[in-house]
């Protein structure tokens, strides 16, 4: 791959107390350059030519623009190499002379060190080792800030899974102690996996980086690295920089911190109901205050027989399984508010007041812009403006961020949701079903006679709120719970949320897609599970995985592990257990007394198991061979028992209005 003229070279690092070793692979020839300081060899000089690049001073600031153009012809890319590869590379650059007189354990020694105040440091406070963060001896980007805001972010072991990725390989030995000179070179083959996955994980983001490079050509800015929130942040910040003619020291402190919030000042003072249930929700919820950070109000209640829960998370309707379908004269619409929280930031001034007036109008101008950019076409500027607009409502409750308003935060979530039951209790008047509430829409069964008086309530509701409502029908939703359902669009397409995800996307954990194709295959084309499960030739709709924390040993066969593991469910595979410690000795006899009981005793166990599937052994398969799927043993049963224990709680009833 070739970014602005430069070859990418994916790379990866371990880091021993008697170990380093670096691998880098150039993306267009696929050509291997391995760097190692251990007791074999000392490339210590080679590391340093190899990867120092860039010569000039930037100031963190100056890297804001795209202005600074970088003098190399190497873009090096990782998998969260800005926050822990490059600070270690421009560690080893930036005290090259001294450790050019070392040997290698105390080179290796210093560079252990720096990696273990790296990883045990928080987000906040990287103070002892800021100066290689933000240094710059190379040109690189990471895909992992690329692909996932803070809270978001993933191993790259469940990248591989969730890629299926041919090898998801981790190397099983004590990271804190010397390496063995016997499992060196097992552990370069580990460090060499890790750089090809990383590569294919590049080449499958190549939209993403596409887009990247096409914002930073449209707007001036480094945003290589950055997730959606983040780049959104960035172009917003810009537009009001220019517009008030401060600079980023200006505002980067500035807050609108509160310790409490009356709800009541919160409420819009058009926002009422005919409903006595409704209005006493509302007479409670202005009775409340609330505190940032904190667990906040919810309220539960019951209106025209659907459970609903509003509070400072938003609202939701609390769902049992059930299958909704439409008779001849009915219709099933899922109404939703465009745009929820940026258009009521813009309605009713609900911005960062410490911000003033211009920040309202910049934020107003993004999205007349981004309504522009649409309408010709211009898919860059739209996605662009897009992220933009999108990427305030996160940061509004972020006290690191110069937006921080949690009073917005409440004026937003709070009013979003009276406003979104305001709809839902005039649509019930007309005698519809209100099937499920979800933040900003409803799925709601109606007559279709009734169908225009629906339409009129809602220009109604848009006239008095402001908002646009958009709708969409169905011809049958098939809802396990709130979040977790799908429902067949008009014209015969799935819509899918949750755990009827049919695709892999990639992210935390991995589930047998088999069984949400199943369920789908069985409603929607009448088509027995037995049949689409043992018809699917490939393996990996078979496919699961579990990742472990660090207090957890894996066994296989009696066999340790690797925390991070992919299998399928077999007749022929061992049980996969998870164990830990008790702080016991096998046998030992405990005594301790238990309330209205007495003296209880119990053998004490050394191990602490878990099984990581309970209905049926498995096999392994983090190494993804070529075996035909005949010869995979697989449990089928298993397969077919868990399908069906979800359509037998998606209970066959055709839910109408009139029965």
């Amino acid at each position: 791959m070739i970014i602005r003229d430069k070859i990418v070279y994916v790379y990866d690092i371990e880091v021993f107390p008697n170990v380093f070793h670096c691998t880098v692979k150039n993306t267009e020839t696929g050509e291997l350059h391995k760097f190692e300081i251990s007791c074999r060899k000392n490339q210590l000089d080679e590391l340093v030519e190899f990867f120092h690049t860039v010569n000039t001073d930037y100031t963190f600031g100056d890297l804001y623009t795209t202005k600074i153009q970088l003098n190399t012809d190497k873009l090096f890319c990782g998998y969260n190499n800005l926050h822990y590869d490059n600070p270690i590379i421009n560690y080893i650059i930036d005290y090259y002379i001294v450790m050019k007189y070392k040997g290698y354990r105390d080179i290796c020694r210093s560079i252990f060190n720096l990696s273990k105040i790296i990883t045990t440091s928080s987000e906040d406070d990287i103070k002892a080792w800021s100066k290689w963060k933000y240094m710059i001896c190379f040109d690189s980007f990471d895909i992992l800030t690329m692909l996932y805001s803070n809270k978001l972010r993933v191993s790259l072991k469940e990248i591989q899974v969730t890629m299926q990725y041919k090898n998801v390989q981790e190397f099983v030995t004590d990271w804190q102690a010397d390496l063995p000179e016997n499992q060196i070179d097992s552990m370069i083959e580990y460090n060499i996996n890790d750089v090809n996955s990383t590569e294919e994980l590049l080449n499958r983001c190549k939209k993403d980086v596409d887009l990247r490079l096409a914002i930073e050509d449209e707007y001036g800015v480094r945003v290589l690295s950055k997730d959606g929130v983040n780049i959104g942040m960035k172009i917003l910040t810009q537009k009001y920089l220019e517009k008030t003619g401060l600079t980023w020291y200006d505002i980067k402190d500035l807050r609108s911190p509160m310790d409490v919030i009356p709800l009541s000042k919160v409420i819009l003072p058009f926002i009422k109901y005919d409903s006595p249930i409704l209005q006493k929700v509302l007479d409670d919820m202005k009775n409340q205050i609330v505190s940032p950070g904190r667990k906040g109000y919810e309220n539960k209640f019951v209106f025209e027989g659907l459970r609903y829960s509003v509070g400072v998370g938003g609202i939701h309707s609390v769902n049992d399984p059930e299958i909704v379908i439409p008779k001849e004269d009915e219709m099933l619409i899922d109404i939703d508010v465009a745009s929820l929280y940026p258009s009521m930031l813009i309605e009713y001034g609900f911005y960062p007041k410490h911000l003033g007036p211009e920040f309202l109008e910049v934020y107003k101008q993004i999205k007349d812009e981004r309504i522009e950019a649409k309408h010709n076409g211009n898919k860059v500027k739209n996605e662009t403006l897009k992220l933009a607009l999108n990427g305030l409502s996160g940061n509004l409750q972020n006290p690191h961020n110069f937006c921080y308003s949690p009073f917005a935060v409440m004026q937003i979530r709070i009013n979003g949701q009276l406003l979104l039951l305001m709809l839902a209790e005039k649509l019930t008047q007309l005698g519809c079903r209100i099937v499920q509430a979800n933040t900003d829409g409803l799925f709601v069964l109606l007559k279709k006679s009734v169908y225009n008086d629906l339409n009129k309530v809602c220009r109604n509701w848009e006239q008095l709120t402001k908002l646009t409502l958009e709708e969409d029908r169905f011809k049958a939703m098939y809802q396990y719970a709130i979040n977790d359902y799908f429902a067949i669009t008009e014209d015969n397409k799935v819509k899918e949320k949750g755990m009827f995800i049919t695709t892999v996307k990639l992210g935390k954990g991995l589930t047998p897609k088999i069984i949400p194709k199943a369920v789908i295959n069985f409603f929607k084309n009448g088509v027995p599970v037995e049949e689409t499960i043992k018809g699917c030739q490939d393996i990996r709709d078979f496919l699961m995985s579990e990742k472990t924390g660090k207090q957890w040993h894996v066994e296989y066969n009696n066999e340790e592990q690797q925390r991070t593991n992919r299998f399928y469910a077999s007749t022929n595979g061992a049980y996969l257990w998870k164990w830990k410690p008790t702080g016991h000795r096998e046998g030992e006899i405990i005594e301790y007394d238990e309330p209205y009981v007495g003296k209880k005793i119990f053998v004490a166990k050394e191990k602490q198991y878990q099984n990581m599937l309970t209905a049926s052994g498995v096999t392994l398969l983090n190494y993804l061979d070529d075996k035909p799927i005949e010869e995979r043993k697989i449990n089928y049963r298993y397969y077919i028992m868990e399908a069906y224990k979800i359509i037998r709680e998606l209970k066959p009833l055709q839910m109408s209005l009139w029965d």
